[in-house]
C-alpha cells in the first residue's frame, strides 16, 4: 500500500436502537483499510458511555443488514448496525398475532 492510501480517510456510519429510544446514528471518518473492530474501537473512545456499554456487550453487528465479523474491512459509505438478540422468534409472534386477529373476527 502505498502513503496516499494509508492517509486516505472514509466516512462510514454507526447506528443503533435502544428499547424506548429513537435510533441514534454517528458518522465517523476512519483511515481506509479499517475494519469494524477500528471504527468501534475509535468510536468507544470519543462518544458516548452508552456507546462503550454496547460495545461491551458482545452484541453481533452487521453492515446494511448483513452479518459481518469485526474483522470486515469498512468502504466508505457504509454503516455498520448493532444487532441485538430478538426478544421473541419473529415465527411465534406472527401465528400469535393471527390467532388473535382471527379471534377478534379483524381477518
Amino acid at each position: 500500500m502505498d502513503n496516499s492510501q494509508a492517509q486516505t480517510k472514509i466516512i462510514v456510519e454507526f447506528c443503533y436502537t435502544l428499547p424506548n429510544i429513537a435510533p441514534t446514528l454517528f458518522k465517523l471518518q476512519v483511515n481506509h483499510q479499517s475494519t469494524i473492530e477500528d471504527a468501534l474501537q475509535y468510536l468507544a473512545s470519543t462518544q458516548l458511555s452508552e456507546v462503550q456499554f454496547l460495545l461491551n456487550m458482545g452484541s453481533v453487528w452487521a453492515i446494511f443488514g448483513k452479518k459481518k465479523s469485526g474483522t470486515h474491512l469498512l468502504q466508505d459509505g457504509d454503516r455498520i448496525e448493532l444487532c441485538r438478540a430478538l426478544i421473541a422468534d419473529p415465527m411465534s409472534a406472527r401465528r400469535h398475532r393471527a390467532k388473535r386477529e382471527h379471534k377478534s373476527g379483524k381477518m
